[in-house]
């Protein structure tokens, strides 16, 4: 088996099928299968072979798309990095995955090539032509358009996301050709679609939700996928509403956009039959605006990267419980269990344990760090919940010091070890402010040096050139004291 064989299977049937939607771009699939087989054999000339890794940084693109499928298609692992990482992150990013290619928008060169000790890249793929980079356009007229899929075990890796795990700082969770295919083939059988379906990806790809769940759902039943690299409802109302889309799995933040913006005023989604929302919890107010104002019901659900990673959701067929994330996916099984792991009462709160096909591999090259989550078979996920006596599962906190802001986790140690390199900050603790937007933005808590207070803009700004700015606090706050519990984690502050 191979995953990139999903797109072979519908350029053979029907190669005309336009598979994907960009901007005024339309490629086929045939098209893109030609495209995917150049990429692999560029990537092979570079000595890229199984089990090597490839980079991928940029948005929601057919030169993502391209890609991804092509490092898998040669035995590679392709590594999806967001675009807005900083060279900061990217230096750990690569330290620990070493990729011998990375495939980027043009963008992205000059932060690649500020990074130290990078000899392990054999070549930079960018969109468009610049220095220091192979364009696409060569890779596109100067390799065949022929390439023998190897085949790979269903226990072979396919994909590295880098997400801050289950244990506060940045690792490489490892999904399987097997692990991704689970998620595609439920949804697929699940959603029942066929090669009419018109996917919206809206959310970015380089997140395992963005990526099973519209991407390989689609790529699943032959259907045509709408990419939005930059979300502007201005301009993306007029292209939206000829898109005629049937599915989409959103974040809230999207749910709450397509209600607010005046853009959206006018626009109709009544050829929307499944929206599911993930990523971070539903406010209950922006489901029932959105459901009265489109007429349309939208199924929470629930995963995480380490589970490719859908884990349950309130599917089509069963009875929709809006507060709750639903019933677990075929063949997969969670739980909650208590302080020492073992499963508490019906309605009892307690940490949410998964199993199934759909949990990761590991984290790339971290046997430790992976045997610290997944034990005796379960991953702890260190999320708070309880299941109901109908065996919904619903989701009451989370045991890991984490916040959820716009869909992405940010992890309080890994903003709060920037933030204390400031040289006129003493101590630093993050915490989640509830927004009906973004679901929470975060607010730094700042002990200063005595008798030297920085602004608030310059913390946000010493923050943002090392990290994203979804990590980066929106608010600041001047405190004299942090006190801290055992653990070492904030417990109040004065």
């Amino acid at each position: 088996m191979n995953l990139s064989e999903t797109v072979d299977r519908f350029a053979e049937k029907m190669p005309d099928h336009i598979a994907l939607v960009f901007e005024d771009r339309r490629i086929s699939y045939g098209e893109l299968q030609r495209s995917i087989n150049r990429m692999a054999n560029a990537l092979t000339k570079a000595e890229v072979g199984k089990g090597d890794c490839v980079a991928l940084l940029m948005g929601n693109r057919p030169e993502f798309v391209i890609a991804y499928f092509a490092a898998m298609r040669l035995g590679a692992v392709a590594v999806t990095l967001n675009p807005v990482s900083t060279v900061h992150e990217l230096s750990h990013y690569f330290a620990e995955c070493k990729p011998k290619a990375v495939v980027c928008k043009e963008d992205q060169v000059s932060k690649i090539q500020e990074l130290d000790r990078t000899d392990f890249i054999k070549v930079i793929i960018s969109t468009e032509p610049v220095d220091g980079a192979v364009p696409l356009s060569e890779v596109e007229r100067d390799f065949s358009d022929k390439f023998d899929c190897v085949d790979m075990s269903p226990d072979d890796p396919a994909v590295v996301i880098f997400t801050a795990g289950l244990l506060g700082r940045a690792l490489g969770a490892t999904l399987s050709h097997g692990n991704l295919e689970s998620n595609s083939i439920m949804l697929r059988d699940q959603c029942g679609g066929t090669s009419e379906e018109h996917g919206l990806a809206l959310i970015p790809m380089f997140h395992a939700f963005g990526a099973s769940v519209n991407l390989l759902n689609i790529m699943a039943v032959g259907g045509t996928l709408y990419l939005v690299e930059r979300v502007d409802f201005g301009k993306l109302m007029p292209w939206l509403q000829d898109a005629h889309v049937t599915f989409s799995g959103m974040v809230p933040m999207a749910f709450y956009g397509l209600l607010y913006h005046p853009a959206c005023n006018a626009l109709d989604l009544s050829s929307l039959k499944i929206a599911i929302s993930g990523g971070a919890p539903l406010p209950m107010e922006i489901y029932e605006k959105f459901c009265d104002r489109y007429g349309i019901d939208i199924f929470h659900g629930y995963g995480l990267t380490e589970t490719s990673p859908v884990v349950s959701w309130n599917n089509v067929h069963v009875v929709n419980k809006p507060a709750t994330v639903g019933l677990p996916i075929p063949n997969v099984t969670f739980a909650v269990h208590d302080e020492d792991g073992k499963a508490v009462p019906v309605g009892t709160e307690g940490e949410v344990v998964v199993q199934g096909p759909n949990v990761m591999l590991g984290y790339w090259g971290r046997k430790t760090e992976t045997q610290t989550v997944i034990r005796d078979g379960w991953i702890y996920t260190g999320d708070l919940g309880s299941i109901d006596s109908d065996g919904y599962l619903t989701l009451t906190g989370l045991k890991k010091d984490l916040i959820i802001t716009s869909g992405f986790n940010v992890y309080c140690q890994e903003v709060e070890e920037i933030l204390i390199r400031h040289p006129q900050v003493t101590d630093v603790a993050l915490r989640g402010v509830p927004d009906l937007m973004r679901g929470q933005v975060i607010e730094a808590l700042i002990v200063p040096e005595k008798g030297v207070r920085p602004e608030e803009r310059e913390v946000i700004r010493f923050g943002r050139q090392y990290l994203s700015r979804y990590k980066c606090p929106r608010k600041v706050t001047f405190v004299k004291e942090i006190i801290r519990d055992q653990q070492g984690k904030a417990a109040s502050w004065k």
